[in-house]
């Protein structure tokens, strides 16, 4: 699984969490802890994760470099970059708004 990073949540309530050291965003229902999709990102590195467009309905995910090494690097050109994960089915949730 590698270590839980940045996370965000869905309109239905799951978990999106990126995982840092295998390059994938993970999608967990929170009241059962299971699994519900992975998704493969070309970096080994992901930081973490958030829902956006127009339409909360693309996923964006960032990616470190820092301490990866020339082989890493190698493998993983984009690392350091960050990614729009579309047609995912789902939508984030809108942003709160301090009124303050």
């Amino acid at each position: 699984m590698g270590l839980p990073d940045g996370m965000t949540s869905d309109v239905d309530g799951n978990l999106w969490i990126a995982s840092w050291g295998f390059g994938k965003i993970m999608c967990f229902d929170p009241l059962s802890g299971k699994k519900l999709r992975t998704i493969q990102i070309p970096a080994m590195r992901t930081t973490s994760c958030c829902f956006g467009g127009k339409n909360l309905d693309e996923l964006y995910v960032t990616s470190a470099r820092q301490g990866a090494s020339d082989e890493e690097l190698a493998a993983y050109p984009m690392s350091g970059s960050t990614f729009k994960v579309t047609g995912l089915g789902v939508k984030g949730l809108p942003a709160n708004v301090y009124e303050g």
